[in-house]
């Protein structure tokens, strides 16, 4: 589930996050929810076409709905998505405009970190990689870089001593998703976000995990990178063809269901945040 906002001034407008003290401030809301209106005003740094805008006010209202924010409604004018919901948005303001950078890669090679001595390695690292990789401690992550072959470590959140890996090309991102939901693992263990892919994913994904089912451990393991970190990196055993996977990472409700809705809008503009006040 860290990301700097950019600051844009002129005719850009400004930032509206405030309460109204009345209906008559921010508009009516609906019938079942009478409380003060919360209003806040997005921006980009490209200019849209009306219809790209359109397309967008309608995810940003889709997106504010998918987090538990009530009666959300979006005016465009002036390049500027205005967001009226019915009480406050609190700490999902930035959930608002931050969808994260999925990655689905191969391992190549894992290893523990923080043992000594070093942890003994599991599969192969590439030679391009192996002295980046045996220094690697996962105090942080490492910085991601677009070559075919990288370095990631596991989530800082599932505990002390982070595993460190090596990955293979990308296979599958973001853009390969149709959908995505929130939903309570089938055995109880926790929650997970169900994702659906296009149909160009979903051969891709059937094609992937097919090759690394026969393959010995770890280079069985599919790594699932959110922001460039791994959340999961679950063995794969057989082909899965049906068009759909899940992800998990020890999540719970309100992280999952903000990851879904953040996945599920793919068509918001990448570049867009708050906008300050103009001066």
């Amino acid at each position: 589930m860290r990301h700097p906002r950019r600051t844009t001034g002129g005719a850009t407008a400004a930032l509206l996050l405030a309460c109204a003290l009345g209906a008559a401030a921010c508009g009516s809301g609906s019938p079942s929810d009478s409380r003060p209106r919360t209003v806040a005003a997005f921006t980009t740094d490209q200019q849209l076409t009306a219809d790209a805008l359109g397309r967008a006010a309608e995810q940003l209202r889709q997106r504010a709905e998918l987090l538990g924010l009530a009666d959300p409604k979006v005016t465009t004018g002036g390049g500027v998505l205005t967001l009226s919901v019915a009480g406050p948005i609190g700490d999902r303001l930035a959930a608002l405009t931050h969808r994260p950078a999925l990655e689905l890669r191969p391992v190549l090679a894992a290893a523990a970190t923080g043992a000594t001595p070093a942890a003994p390695v599991a599969g192969l690292v590439p030679t391009p990689l192996q002295d980046r990789f045996a220094a690697l401690d996962c105090a942080a992550d490492p910085a991601t870089d677009p070559g075919d072959q990288v370095l990631a470590c596991g989530d800082a959140d599932t505990g002390p001593g982070r595993a460190k890996f090596a990955l293979g090309p990308v296979a599958l991102r973001g853009t390969d998703i149709t959908g995505s939901s929130a939903l309570l693992a089938p055995d109880g263990s926790g929650w997970q976000v169900q994702l659906d892919f296009t149909p160009a994913g979903t051969t891709a994904f059937a094609d992937l995990t097919g090759r690394i089912a026969a393959l010995d451990a770890p280079a069985n393991q599919l790594a699932v990178l959110l922001d460039g970190t791994i959340v999961s990196h679950p063995a794969v055993r057989d082909a899965i063809t049906g068009g759909s996977a899940v992800i998990t990472g020890g999540f719970d409700a309100d992280k999952a269901k903000q990851l879904a809705a953040q996945l599920a809008t793919p068509a918001l503009p990448p570049d867009l945040h708050p906008v300050t006040p103009a001066p």
